[in-house]
C-alpha cells in the first residue's frame, strides 16, 4: 500500500470509522494500517516515526510533561494451520491456547473472509459442516474443535492454495463491510481498536498548532494487543511518557443475555472511565481528574470497572508511566459485528481535548531526550 491517503473529510466521522476498521491489520501484521496511520497523522504532527516492531508515534505539539494517547492497530484473527489436500484451510486462533478449542466467545464461522497470503488478499468463506449433512447423531455433538472450522477460497487441491501464495502463518480475518446502522450506530469488524485510532487522529487535528497545550501531546498506534499487550510493552523504550491516556473498546451489557450487574455501562450514554479491569488498576489520581474535567464540562460520562478485559494501559503502567482508561461503549466485542455510537465517540475526542489544553496535573517530567 503506497503512503497516498485515500482519507474522507476531516468531519466525516463515520468515513474515517469505516476507512480505519475496513483495513486489513490481523495481530502480527499491521502493516497496512500503520501506514495509513503514519501518513494521515504525518499531515499534521510534527514528527511523525515507525518504530523497529511497527509501532507509530507522532508528536502533535506542546511542552512540559509528556502525554501519549495510545490505540492499538491489530485485530482479531485466524491463523493458517495447515492446508487440506482438496484445498481448505485448517485454522489456529491468534492467541495462546488454553483450552484446546474454540472458546464459547469466539465465533467466526459463517463469515466472508480475507486471507492475507504471500502476493495480496483472496477472498473466501469461514466456514465448517451444516445443515443437512449434519443430521442425525453428527447434530448432537456439542461444541467445536479447531479442526471443525475451515477457510474455503474456491480451491481444489493444496497445489493450488499454494500456489496462491497460502501455507501455514497467513493470517485471516472476518471481511464484512462496515456500514451504519439507525440514525447514530456503526456497526463492522475492527471497532478493536480502530475507532479509537480515529478518536486519537480527530483529536491530535483539533490539537494540532494550538500553543495553549498543557502537554507535549503524542499519539501512539502499537501492534500486538490483542496477544499480549506486545508492542506497547516497548513504547517506553522509544520514548520518556509521564501520562498516558489508553484509549479502547467499553464493554457494554445493555443487550439480553448478560447480567446489568456485572455490565451496567450502555451504548449512547457517553464514554467510559475505567477503574481496574482483570489486568491492572489504573491511576486513581489521572482518573478523578478526568471525571472532574467531564463534570466541568457538563460532558456524558459512565464508570465502571471490567471483568475478562485488558488494555495497552497496563503494558504502560509496568514501565512507570501514570495511565487512565478510556473506552468508548461498544457492543458484540471480538465479533465481526462490532456496534459503537457515534455520540460516544466524538464525546471521547472532546474529553481528549479539554484535557489536553485544561489539565494540570502532576508535571513530573519536563520533556527530556529519547531513552
Amino acid at each position: 500500500m503506497s503512503g497516498t491517503v485515500n482519507a474522507p473529510p476531516a468531519d466525516d466521522l463515520f468515513g474515517l470509522v469505516k476507512t480505519l476498521t475496513e483495513l486489513p491489520g490481523p495481530t502480527g501484521q499491521e502493516g497496512v494500517v500503520q501506514e495509513w496511520i503514519a501518513a494521515r497523522w504525518g499531515r499534521f504532527a510534527q514528527e511523525t516515526r515507525r518504530t523497529a516492531v511497527d509501532n507509530v508515534l507522532a508528536k502533535v505539539g506542546g511542552s512540559g510533561p509528556r502525554l501519549l494517547l495510545l490505540a492499538h492497530a491489530d485485530e482479531v484473527c485466524l491463523l493458517v494451520k495447515s492446508i487440506h489436500d482438496d484445498g481448505f484451510l485448517h485454522l489456529w486462533p491468534y492467541y495462546a491456547d488454553t483450552l484446546g478449542k474454540p472458546p464459547g466467545w469466539f465465533i467466526p464461522i459463517n463469515q466472508t473472509a480475507l486471507i492475507l497470503a504471500d502476493p495480496g488478499m483472496i477472498e473466501g468463506v469461514i466456514a465448517t459442516a451444516s445443515g443437512h449433512v449434519v443430521g442425525g447423531q453428527r447434530g448432537k455433538k456439542e461444541g467445536f474443535e479447531w479442526n471443525d472450522w475451515f477457510v474455503d477460497a474456491g480451491f481444489s487441491s493444496r497445489a493450488e492454495a499454494e500456489a496462491a501464495g497460502i501455507h501455514p502463518g497467513c493470517r485471516v480475518i472476518w471481511n464484512p463491510p462496515t456500514r451504519r446502522l439507525g440514525r447514530s450506530r456503526i456497526v463492522g469488524k475492527a471497532m478493536d481498536d480502530r475507532v479509537a485510532l480515529a478518536i486519537a487522529t480527530l483529536a491530535g487535528e483539533r490539537l494540532a498548532g494550538r500553543e495553549d497545550l498543557a502537554y507535549e501531546v503524542w499519539l501512539g498506534s502499537a501492534v500486538q494487543e490483542e496477544n499480549g499487550l506486545i508492542g506497547a510493552s516497548s513504547m517506553a523504550d522509544e520514548m520518556r511518557f509521564d501520562r498516558c491516556l489508553a484509549i479502547d473498546v467499553g464493554l457494554t451489557g445493555d443487550i439480553p443475555g448478560p447480567d446489568a450487574r456485572d455490565f451496567p455501562s450502555k451504548l449512547g450514554a457517553g464514554p467510559i472511565l475505567v477503574y481496574k479491569d482483570s489486568s491492572c488498576h489504573y491511576s486513581p489520581a489521572l482518573t478523578s481528574e478526568l471525571a472532574a474535567l467531564a463534570q466541568r464540562e457538563g460532558s456524558p460520562l459512565q464508570r465502571a470497572i471490567f471483568t475478562n478485559y485488558g488494555s495497552d494501559g497496563a503494558a504502560m503502567l509496568r514501565r512507570g508511566v501514570e495511565t487512565a482508561l478510556l473506552t468508548y461503549p461498544t457492543r458484540y466485542t471480538h465479533s465481526p459485528i462490532e456496534t459503537v455510537d457515534e455520540a460516544d465517540v466524538r464525546a471521547c475526542v472532546d474529553l481528549i481535548v479539554a484535557f489536553a489544553v485544561e489539565s494540570r496535573g502532576p508535571r513530573v517530567h519536563q520533556g527530556s531526550d529519547l531513552v
